[in-house]
This record gives C-alpha cells, structure tokens and sequence, in this order.
C-alpha cells in the first residue's frame, strides 16, 4: 500500500522535484478524517465512541490538531469514580495525561489550562494522586506569583475538598506568623479542619478569631458564630460527634454564647443559640436531674430572647409608622 502512495506521490511531485514521504502524508491526512469522525461522535454525546476514534488517529499520527486536547474532554466526560468500569473510574488521570500531551503542542493555551484545573479539582476528592498532582500545581503557580488569587481559591477548594487540613496549616502558618489577627484566614483553617473531621480543630480556630480582635461588639458577633457552628454540628451532623464529645461540643457553643450575651446587650440571637444548645445538651446527658435543669435553662434563654425580640419588633413597627406620618 505505501508503494503505491509513493508512487502516487512521485507523480504528484514531479513538477516541483519534491519527493514527499507517501505513509506519513496519508496517516496524517487519514487521522484528520478520523478525529473529525470522533468530533462528530463527541457533538452527539457518545463519548466512548468519541474516544475510540481520538486514540485511532492518534496513532496514526500524534500531531493531528487537537486530538489530544479533544481526547482530554471526551475522557472526562465519562469520569465516574463510582463506577465499576476501570476506563470510567480512571477517566480523570487519562484527561489529564491528555491534556498534558496537548499542552506540549499548545503551551500557551490557557482555556484548555483552566479546564484541566476543574478536572483535577474534581478528582481529588477520590484520586490522591491527582490531589497531590494539583498540590504541587497551585503551590507552583503561587511560587510564580504571589498574588495569584485564582491560583490561591483554586488551593483552599483542594484543601476543602480533599481534606487536606494538615497541607493547609502549612501553608497559611507564614501567613498568619506575619498577621496573626487575620480572622478571615482563620475561619478558612476553621472550615477545613470541619470538612476534614477535625471538628475541635475547627473549634479552636472560631476561638482564635474571638481572641484576634479588640473591640467587645466584634467578640461578641464572633462568639455567637462559635455557639452557631456548634448547633448546626450537632444538628445537621449527629455522626461526627456523639456522647461526651457532644456534650462537649454543646458546652463549648454554650459558653460561647453566653460570653457574647455579656458584650453585647440584648443578645437575643446568641440567648436563641444558647437555648437550642442547652437542648441538645440534654439529649445526651445520662442523669434525669442534668437532664431537667437543661431543659429549665433553655426554657429561660428562650423566655428572654422571646421578649427582647417582641420588643424589637414593636420599636420597628413604631419607627414605620412615624416615618409614614412625616411622608404624608
């Protein structure tokens, strides 16, 4: 078959003097057929036909344009980490090993770039190395420029995601050794030590943030957002804390909120938390006596919240109709 292409091409080149390697010309111009075959395949959403076709023409030559790039895409619309399929389990690593082989062609192609960071985030959750590949990425990235705050979210959603709580403490260490009050750093450890089963941890850095600012209507609004984390840990996430831990929990919520009481007068949104924590409480107290005087507690909290707030309520109602008589 070569013979006759050269021959073919001997004929077609006898005018220039050219003589043109027959094989690599018809693998090259049948490879393009093919990926556009597989494009077509993609259009319609059969991907494993799509993919079948991207591997053909690769094959038949590596350097047809973006088959590589199209691969990638055509691999991670199958990823399923569920699946019991290798091909679908592994499908992230196969797009990025895609992608990779496209950016050797293509380096500066910063969508396809941007792309292969959502596979990446996507997967490492369930691939560590793909976590770890990612890893290293933004930590590149940042090394590259400081300010890159895409670079930086791109990190904290990998540190969230994959539970990498002890990659983020080294990470934001310097960064806190240089702005120790920095509370908004503080609650991003807070949320990734939670995500990462590290729920004392997470309760220890809500702290830190009280303790980072000065002023007492601050302190009291950070307190009141440690008894929040507590409740809605033991509410909406009973498994992650149970027995003497969720007493704990609830007495550390507890205290959190009667801290911020004292700051901040007619508190009636902490006195609120205190008084659902004090319920939570007792539901895993052993003794019937613990037991009745939480309930007691929070029927107080409750009490009080339920007054300052009808109170609020009527001073707005008051302040409406005023402003209606000046406007009339």
């Amino acid at each position: 078959m070569c013979l006759k292409k050269n021959i073919f091409l001997l004929f077609l080149a006898a005018g220039t003097g050219a003589l043109l390697s027959g094989c690599g010309l018809f693998d090259s111009i049948e490879a393009r057929q093919i990926a556009r075959d597989g494009n077509s395949l993609y259009r319609a959403s059969d991907y494993r036909g799509a993919i079948k076709k991207y591997k053909e023409a690769v094959a038949l030559d590596p350097e047809t344009p973006n088959v590589h790039l199209n691969l990638g895409y055509s691999y991670f619309s199958i990823y399923d980490p569920t699946s019991q399929s290798e091909q679908d389990k592994n499908a992230a690593t196969l797009a990025v090993a895609a992608f990779d082989e496209h950016f050797k062609r293509q380096p500066d192609d910063e969508d396809a770039r941007v792309f292969q960071i959502k596979i990446l985030l996507s997967a490492a959750p369930n691939d560590q190395e793909l976590a770890d590949e990612a890893h290293a990425l933004f930590l590149e990235m940042l090394k590259k420029n400081p300010n890159d705050h895409e670079a930086r979210q791109y990190l904290i959603t990998l540190f969230i995601d994959g539970k990498r709580y002890e990659d983020a403490v080294a990470f934001f260490a310097k960064e806190l050794t240089k702005k120790p009050d920095d509370i908004v750093t503080m609650k991003i450890l807070a949320i990734i030590a939670d995500k990462s089963n590290q729920q004392q941890d997470a309760i220890d850095w809500y702290f830190r943030r009280v303790d980072a600012v000065p002023e007492a209507e601050n302190k009291a609004v950070l307190l009141y957002e440690v008894g929040t984390y507590a409740w809605n840990l033991l509410h909406y996430h009973p498994e992650k804390a149970g027995g003497v831990l969720a007493i704990k929990l609830a007495d550390q919520g507890i205290g959190a909120c009667l801290r911020a009481m004292k700051l901040k007068k007619n508190y009636a949104e902490a006195m609120v938390y205190a008084n659902l924590l004090y319920l939570k409480r007792a539901l895993y107290e052993t003794e019937e006596i613990a037991r009745t005087w939480d309930n007691a507690l929070a029927y107080e909290m409750r009490i009080k919240a339920g007054k300052i707030l009808k109170a609020r309520k009527i001073k707005a109602g008051s302040k409406k109709k005023d402003g209606a008589k000046k406007g009339s």
